[in-house]
């Protein structure tokens, strides 16, 4: 009703001081637009579902029946206002009234009905294609969070394989300090309890400050197994308040550890931006290399500023 009155507004404001201008456009702008507005809703929101039951010749049937019976309606309005409605044009003085015939009246409704309907049509395809986009875009959103944990699962078990290899050598070592290999036990299991039962994880949102507090976890435990190489990082900004994907650190250190092979030091920076993370190692057998080396090797990781 509030678009038929925003159609209707200028010609109201045009005829506002003329009665028979006020009766013609109520009776043909309003009320009539009223009647084509439930034709468009009983069509849009009653009829045309019936196609998301394949039941397409029955939609169509009473798509035609409820039109017809519009059609018929607008002619028992019109015999109610014969002067404003079926008068075909204005009489002279001393002249009989013409109105048009039910047929030929009936064939300008069944015009503007036909009309109703194609907006209808288009109206009910534009609803149905907004439900499949957005069916689309959830099904594209589960699927690539699926992606992400079968990512998450697969790394977490290379983890697991590669960390407890490391530590069956060590408990075969006999030379090992006491209590090293019990350690190195502890810390896996804290790193692989948060790797697969963390809310955090599961959210595909992790806070920057958790991520790096397990991230030195995972150093400080790849350093306990790997005593050949040894790892240490620098940090440069604030975590407080970034979120990341989870796990995407661990991922990054190990792509860049696999770089440095042999008896090395490596050391490894973290630059918190304000939209990625720039994680980059280098070796460091001495001070001159290290200058060197500038950290060539780089990978950016997106960094969020909210949770949402």
């Amino acid at each position: 009703m509030g678009l038929i009155l925003l159609y209707v507004f200028p010609v109201l404001q045009g005829n506002w001081g003329s009665w028979p201008g006020m009766r013609y456009t109520i009776i043909r702008y309003l009320l009539y637009g009223f009647i084509n507005f439930q034709l468009w809703y009983v069509l849009s929101f009653v009829v045309l579902p019936l196609h998301d039951r394949r039941k397409h010749w029955l939609a169509a049937g009473w798509a035609t029946g409820v039109v017809f019976c519009f059609c018929l309606i607008k002619y028992a309005v019109a015999r109610l206002f014969p002067d404003d409605i079926l008068q075909g044009a204005i009489a002279m003085i001393g002249m009989p009234k013409r109105y048009f015939s039910f047929p030929t009246y009936f064939r300008f409704t069944l015009g503007t009905g036909i009309a109703v309907t194609m907006g209808a049509y288009a109206y009910y395809i534009f609803l149905r294609w907004r439900a499949g986009d957005a069916g689309s875009r959830r099904l594209e959103a589960e699927t690539a969070l699926a992606r992400r944990q079968y990512a998450q699962m697969h790394f977490s078990s290379q983890l697991l394989l590669r960390k407890l290899k490391a530590i069956e050598q060590m408990l075969a070592n006999e030379r090992q300090p006491e209590g090293e290999s019990a350690e190195a036990i502890l810390q896996l299991s804290q790193l692989l309890r948060y790797m697969l039962y963390d809310k955090a994880v599961r959210l595909d949102k992790a806070p920057l400050e958790k991520e790096l507090q397990f991230f030195h976890l995972y150093l400080d435990l790849h350093n306990r197994l790997f005593p050949q190489q040894q790892v240490s990082l620098v940090v440069e900004g604030d975590a407080t308040g970034r979120y990341i994907a989870p796990l995407q650190l661990q991922h990054a250190a190990e792509r860049l550890l696999d770089e440095h092979t042999g008896l090395t030091v490596v050391t490894m920076r973290l630059h918190i931006g304000t939209q990625t993370l720039g994680l980059s190692s280098g070796t460091a057998t001495n001070w001159l290399q290290a200058l060197r080396n500038r950290y060539s090797h780089h990978l950016k990781i997106p960094v969020y500023a909210t949770q949402g």
